[in-house]
């Protein structure tokens, strides 16, 4: 497996017994210095307002064109002679009253916008487990939709990839992309579902990214869809898939939305709205709102503000449009939320007397918690164990502290030099097949 860690490029010099001196007080004092803020990359300014549309009509095509013009953000000398990619949620093949996948007429209003203001092509595109839905999601109309040939359904699955880097990525550096997404004339939609969500509370418009990623390559094992990303922290995958292919404009469908035991398994509800700007974490934020739930309960918005992708809060925010009354969504019994742990050092060297120390945050309610080193590569979801720091241990909420010494389960000290990861698992029992999982990056120095 060791031909798939990406060389960095640097030599590092250093002597073996030069790696830093640490212990658990300064760890602490570094922490509570500002070390936990950071652990995403640097907070940086925002602009004063985002605009977003709602349109509140019971007529899906209808309320997405409210919704666009309410939000005044739509481009359309962005889009003359440009290939418009379109990502529905299209996760089953179940039609869109069940509230789980994008209502088609919702994707047809952005379909005759993008052809009215001059798209060469417009993409319909979607990378399924198994073959894309369309039939079964009510999309075969779009097959003759344009005289002019200009629209396609595009199963992603079929399609070549490119390997992405992303700019300082937080569970993976680089990721298989369909190149059809990352062209210079490509103007990128996602057209996601208002639905709750097991594992990450809510999925909504920049959550939808995570099916760009073809699900045999991110599906290590058949237990469960693209399951490397959970290995990974799913979290922290949204946010990377965010910084390689950023949305251009966002829509969410709410028209047949979902709670409960998202995002396949719930109970429909009728909004009749939809949710459109040019900015995918302001979408979000709104339609948080209009679920009821916490800003703060989905972890991917926070790392995303941080990283200057959007608004940090609501009042940021110029809501536009129909007027709507938030209805409070039946959340599903989620699993614990464990984020990006912080590490120090993050340059580790092994058999000097000293530890690498770690820090993570439980939030919801006690849990069981497995903390490991792992040796981890760049593109490929293969996490090898190398240490079980302690296997899965009570836990209240509340902020938690490890270290490791840099040896294996044998009780050796590493001997491969490389990228490995702090990687947090927390779920509520040890029956339950899932798992929330928080990771973070560490270079051992030999």
């Amino acid at each position: 497996m060791a031909k798939h860690c990406v060389q960095t490029g640097n030599t590092i010099d250093h002597k073996p017994n030069s790696g830093p001196k640490i212990d658990r007080r300064r760890f602490l004092q570094l922490f509570s210095g500002g070390l936990a803020l950071c652990a995403t990359g640097p907070r940086l300014s925002f602009a004063s307002s985002y605009r977003v549309g709602v349109g509140h009509r019971s007529d899906p095509y209808e309320a997405t064109m409210a919704a666009v013009e309410a939000c005044g953000e739509w481009p359309p000398e962005s889009l003359t002679g440009r290939t418009v990619v379109i990502k529905p949620n299209l996760i089953t093949l179940d039609p869109a009253d069940t509230g789980v996948t994008t209502d088609p007429e919702v994707v047809r209003a952005m379909v005759d916008l993008a052809l009215r203001d001059g798209a060469e092509n417009v993409l319909i595109c979607e990378a399924s487990q198994g073959e894309a839905p369309f039939t079964e999601c009510g999309y075969d109309f779009f097959s003759t939709y344009d005289p002019s040939g200009r629209v396609q359904l595009v199963d992603l699955n079929d399609q070549p990839e490119q390997l992405v880097k992303i700019p300082n990525g937080l569970a993976y550096r680089y990721l298989y992309i369909p190149e059809c997404l990352m062209g210079d004339d490509v103007f990128f939609i996602s057209v996601g579902k208002m639905k709750t969500h097991f594992n990450t509370l809510a999925t909504l418009s920049m959550k939808n990214l995570v099916g760009l990623t073809k699900a045999e390559r991110y599906t290590p094992t058949e237990f469960f869809n693209r399951i490397g990303h959970h290995d990974r922290g799913i979290e922290q995958t949204i946010l990377d898939l965010n910084m390689i292919r950023p949305i251009d404009f966002a829509v969410v469908d709410g028209i047949w939305a979902m709670e409960g035991f998202g995002p396949t398994n719930g109970d429909p509800v009728r909004m009749d709205l939809v949710i459109a700007g040019r900015n995918s974490l302001a979408v979000d934020r709104v339609c948080l709102t209009a679920m009821d739930i916490p800003q703060s309960g989905l972890l991917h918005l926070s790392y995303a503000s941080q990283r200057s992708l959007g608004p940090s809060s609501l009042s940021m925010i110029s809501i536009q449009g129909d007027s709507f009354t938030p209805h409070s969504f039946l959340l599903p019994n989620t699993l614990p939320l464990v984020g990006k742990p912080a590490v120090f050092p993050f340059y580790f060297f092994p058999g000097t007397n000293n530890s690498v120390w770690f820090a993570y945050v439980l939030r919801r309610p006690p849990c069981i918690v497995r903390a490991e080193i792992v040796r981890a590569f760049f593109y490929t979801v293969e996490l090898t164990r190398v240490r079980t720091i302690h296997d899965w241990t009570s836990k209240d909420p509340g902020l938690q502290f490890a270290s490791w010494d840099g040896r294996d389960n044998e009780g050796e000290i590493v001997t491969e030099p490389g990228w490995y990861g702090v990687k947090i698992s927390a779920k509520d029992h040890e029956s339950l097949p899932f798992e929330m999982c928080g990771f973070s990056w560490i270079f051992v120095v030999l």
